[in-house]
C-alpha cells in the first residue's frame, strides 16, 4: 500500500472545505487531514506551510487570495489541491502554473463533478458521437445566496454567479463543442458590482449554440440538455451529483426513449482519490490546466461581451 497523501488546509473556516472536502479527505483511503489553517484560529496559513507532515495542501481561501496562497505552497514544495476558479483571470492561473512547474508540484482545480460516474459516463457520450452532430446545449446552475459576509459579494476577491458556478455549465459545453466563435450575455449587478444573474447565449461556425444561466437570485435550479442529430441528452442535478443521482435520458430521432443509470458516488471522495493518485504519481492529474484556462478564458469573453444593468 502506498503511504496516504497528507493534506493540510488553508481556510479551516470555509463552508465547503467543512461540508464536503475535509469529510472526503477523511473518507479516503489515500489520504488524511493534516494541519488546518484559519484566519482565526492558533494555526496560522504559514504554519501549515511549514509543517513537514504536510505533503500537500487544499485552498479554501477566496478567489482573490489563490494566487499568492498556490504560489507560497509551491515555493514550501507542497503539492496544491485549489478551490475553484483556481483564479479570477488567466493571466493569474499561467503564473501560479508556472510556479507549480518549477516546483515540481501538483496543481490541481478542486473541480468535483467529472468524478462522479455519471458525470463520467455523459462525458465519454459528448466525445463518442453518440449524439450525432450537437446544435444545441442548454446549460443553467441557479440558486439563492444569502446575503451577509462572504468573498463571492466582492468584486475584488473575484465574486459573482459566472466565476462562481460558470464552470459547472461551461465545462460541458465545451467538451460538446469546443471553444464558440460568438458570445453575447447580459447580466443583472448587485449593488457591490458582481454579477447576480448572468445570461449568455454562445454560438458556433457549424451552427450550433448554447444558452448558459447562471445566478444567486434565482430560485435552486441545475439542468443540462444537450440536443444532437443522434438523440437528445437531458439530465437534473448535473452539477453537484451526490450518491443517489444516478439516472439521465437519451430521446432518439425515432422516438425511442432510454433511461439509463449509472453507479452512485461521492465525487469528492473521487476528487481526493485522484489528487493522491497525482502526488503519489500513480496517475496523471486528469484535468490539465489546459482545461482550466479554457474556461476562465470563457468566462472572460462573456464577462467582456455583458450588457449589464442594476
Amino acid at each position: 500500500m502506498t503511504e496516504p497523501v497528507t493534506i493540510g488546509v488553508l481556510g479551516g473556516c470555509s463552508w465547503i472545505a467543512n461540508a464536503a472536502v475535509l469529510p472526503a479527505i477523511g473518507a479516503s483511503a489515500h489520504a488524511v487531514v493534516g494541519s488546518v489553517g484559519s484566519r482565526s484560529g492558533s494555526t496560522t496559513y504559514d504554519d501549515v506551510l511549514r509543517d513537514p507532515a504536510n505533503d500537500a495542501v487544499y485552498v479554501a481561501l477566496p478567489n482573490g487570495l489563490h494566487r499568492e496562497w498556490v504560489e507560497r505552497a509551491a515555493a514550501a514544495g507542497k503539492h496544491v489541491l485549489c478551490e475553484k476558479p483556481l483564479a479570477s483571470t488567466t493571466p493569474d492561473v499561467v503564473a501560479m502554473a508556472a510556479a507549480c512547474d518549477a516546483a515540481g508540484v501538483v496543481l490541481a482545480e478542486a473541480y468535483m463533478s467529472p468524478f462522479h460516474p455519471r458525470s463520467a459516463e455523459i462525458a465519454g457520450r459528448l466525445g463518442s458521437g453518440d449524439l450525432g452532430d450537437i446544435r444545441r446545449v442548454d446549460a443553467a446552475f441557479t440558486f439563492r445566496l444569502a446575503e451577509g459576509d462572504n468573498y463571492r459579494w466582492l468584486p475584488d476577491q473575484g465574486g459573482g454567479a459566472l466565476l462562481d458556478v460558470g464552470i459547472y455549465c461551461l465545462a460541458p459545453i465545451i467538451r460538446a463543442l469546443g471553444i464558440p466563435s460568438g458570445v453575447d450575455a447580459w447580466a443583472v449587478l448587485a449593488p457591490t458590482r458582481v454579477d447576480l444573474t448572468t445570461s449568455a447565449r454562445l454560438t458556433w461556425p457549424s451552427y450550433a449554440d448554447a444558452s448558459v444561466l447562471v445566478s444567486f437570485e434565482l430560485p435552486e435550479r441545475q439542468s443540462l440538455f444537450v440536443a444532437g442529430t443522434g438523440g437528445s441528452l437531458a439530465v437534473d442535478r448535473p452539477y453537484t451529483p451526490g450518491p443517489h443521482d444516478v439516472a439521465y435520458t437519451i430521446a432518439r430521432p425515432d422516438g425511442a426513449v432510454e433511461q439509463h443509470t449509472t453507479d452512485g458516488a461521492n465525487c469528492y471522495v473521487g476528487m481526493i482519490d485522484a489528487f493522491a493518485a497525482s502526488v503519489r504519481g500513480r496517475a496523471e492529474w486528469p484535468r490539465p490546466i489546459s482545461d482550466v484556462l479554457a474556461v476562465l478564458g470563457l468566462c472572460e469573453r462573456i464577462s467582456a461581451a455583458t450588457k449589464a444593468t442594476q
